[in-house]
């Protein structure tokens, strides 16, 4: 959110400009959320055009702001309504399902929250354990593991995610061993016609791409051709 040429001036009436059909589809063409336009009049006449996201706008046009006062104080008010609005989503994009903080983070920007009012909420929903990386990893792992996802899969996702793996207590040991990834493995090809031709190619390059190593993925292909 940007702020213009703020003064010692009064601010006097505020209008929130909500995006139209036409801001939405060029927002969506630019690959971005659209936002919405707050302008603030001062005394002298003058205008100060800011922009917030759309739930901020929302709130803001309902809510509004006591005038006249400074500018300083009614972007400072801006500023602390959007902190609220962003924690307050924090929670109900939780509710849905558990992220990782780094997810959480771009998922907060691609809305337009600000970095100034995103950490502190960030930082407020850590302190009460509303997000934490390592319990994350943890549900996580577990879930693709019933998936019957390899370890390499598993390991790409959560760095994408943003997760410091050497962060997770008890990261790897804890959660995987060679036997279990093959037996993951076995079971996999359990559900797999076997190819009539190039079988082994096939089937190793099936179990790669879910996440085994190719040690595994091998191993597991020649168990189940063996028993064919």
């Amino acid at each position: 959110m940007g702020e213009q040429g703020a003064t010692a001036a009064e601010a006097v009436a505020l209008e929130v400009r909500l995006p139209d059909a036409a801001a939405r589809a060029r927002a969506q063409a630019c690959g971005r959320k659209p936002m919405a336009e707050v302008t603030l009049t001062l005394d002298s006449g003058d205008e100060r055009q800011i922009v917030v996201p759309v739930r901020v706008g929302r709130v803001l046009d309902e809510a509004g702001i006591a005038f006249p006062c400074p500018v300083d104080d009614a972007f400072d008010a801006i500023h602390a309504l959007e902190g609220r609005v962003c924690f307050a989503m924090i929670t109900e994009i939780l509710s849905r399902r558990d992220h990782a903080v780094d997810e959480l983070r771009r998922k907060l920007l691609s809305y337009g929250f600000r970095t100034e009012e995103i950490e502190p909420a960030i930082a407020r929903a850590q302190s009460h354990r509303f997000v934490d990386d390592s319990r994350f990893a943890g549900y996580f792992i577990e879930e693709r593991l019933r998936r019957g996802w390899g370890r390499r899969r598993i390991e790409a996702e959560l760095v994408r995610k943003g997760v410091d793996l050497e962060a997770v207590p008890g990261y790897p040991e804890r959660y995987f061993s060679e036997e279990d990834d093959l037996a993951r493995a076995r079971a996999a090809l359990e559900r797999k016609t076997v190819p009539s031709e190039r079988a082994f190619e096939k089937l190793v390059r099936f179990l790669v791409t879910r996440g085994f190593s190719y040690g595994i993925a091998s191993d597991a292909v020649r168990d189940r051709l063996g028993n064919h």
